[in-house]
This record gives C-alpha cells, structure tokens and sequence, in this order.
C-alpha cells in the first residue's frame, strides 16, 4: 500500500512530480543539476575573491613585465640591414624580442609582446614609409619609429630594448619600460 493515498501499487505507476502530471525523467535531471543558493552564494565569493586579489597584485608590481630590470649585453645580430629585423630574447629567455634598422639606418629595439593581451607582434618592412610592428590579434598597430600605439586597443607602447651597434655586432645592453626614452 501506497502511503500516499492508500491504494495499492503494482509497481508500474509513474512517479509524480506534486502536481496532477506525472514526472518525466527531464524533471527529475533539472531538479538534480539545480544549485542551491548557498552554493551559487560560495562560488561567487569565491570568484570575486581571486579576482580582487589578483587586481590587488597586479596593480602592486607582483607580476613580472617585459621592461623591467637589467640584463648583461647580449650580442643580438652580426648586422642588420635597412627595412630588416631579427627577432631574439632578453632580457630573459622568455621575453621575446626585435631589433629593427629603418630604412634610413636607425636601429631600434622592442618587446615583441603585444601590451594588450600578450599576443606576438609582427615586423612588417612593407607597411608605411618605415614599417609597422602589427599584432593580428586585434589588429594592434605601433610606430616603428617610437613603439607609441597608432592603431587597435593595445593600451601603452612597446617597452623599448636598447641596442647598441658595435665593432663587433649588434647588442641588446638594457630595456625602458614602455613609453621611456
């Protein structure tokens, strides 16, 4: 007997949801997959937790940032010729970077890591009367010249590498963050 309405079972009845329809086995799987409030609670504190700490590190200076620090000299190139570039990496092993001559003979240096979103930036001689550093992945564009930004959203400059050309090659000897002489 059923303790629910005093009638005997045969087993074959289909469970009720409460109301006068029977369950379905959808209504079974949303009732089991819903979150309680208190969990939806938890993981929002905890969400927005990580991210207020991580603001607060950033904006302490915790993380490391292409531009910062010293380096000792890092023989780049043996040349570059004009409306050239070779990419390498300083100051550590992980910092890519590009060392341009213009086509007038300047020769410049740059973090070749977009200052948007970290993606890779691009030499590209034939854009420009002295080329353009291009980052596809949301069409960033920066001034060979300068490193300031002339196009898309990357938010400051390339941090600059300083090149001096010697007797004996090219070297990278130090780095500016970006915006720095």
């Amino acid at each position: 007997m059923s303790a629910e309405n005093d009638r005997p079972t045969t087993g074959t009845e289909r469970p009720t949801t409460g109301t006068d329809r029977p369950a379905t086995g959808t209504d079974r799987l949303t009732a089991e997959a819903l979150t309680s409030r208190r969990d939806y609670l938890k993981l929002t504190v905890t969400v927005s937790g990580g991210l207020a700490a991580g603001g607060v590190a950033v904006a302490a200076g915790l993380f490391h940032r292409h531009g910062d620090g010293t380096a000792p000299p890092l023989r780049v190139a043996d040349r570059i010729d004009p409306g050239a570039a070779v990419a390498f990496t300083y100051p550590g092993e992980h910092d890519r970077a590009v060392a341009i001559r213009l086509r007038d003979g300047t020769l410049v240096g740059y973090s070749s890591i977009c200052t948007h979103l970290a993606c890779a930036v691009l030499w590209r001689a034939e854009r420009g009367p002295e080329g353009e550093l291009y980052c596809p992945c949301h069409e960033g564009v920066f001034d060979a010249r300068t490193g300031e930004v002339t196009a898309g959203p990357p938010p400051r400059p390339l941090p600059r590498v300083l090149l001096e050309d010697r007797a004996d090659g090219i070297y990278a000897v130090g780095t500016a963050r970006s915006g720095a002489a």
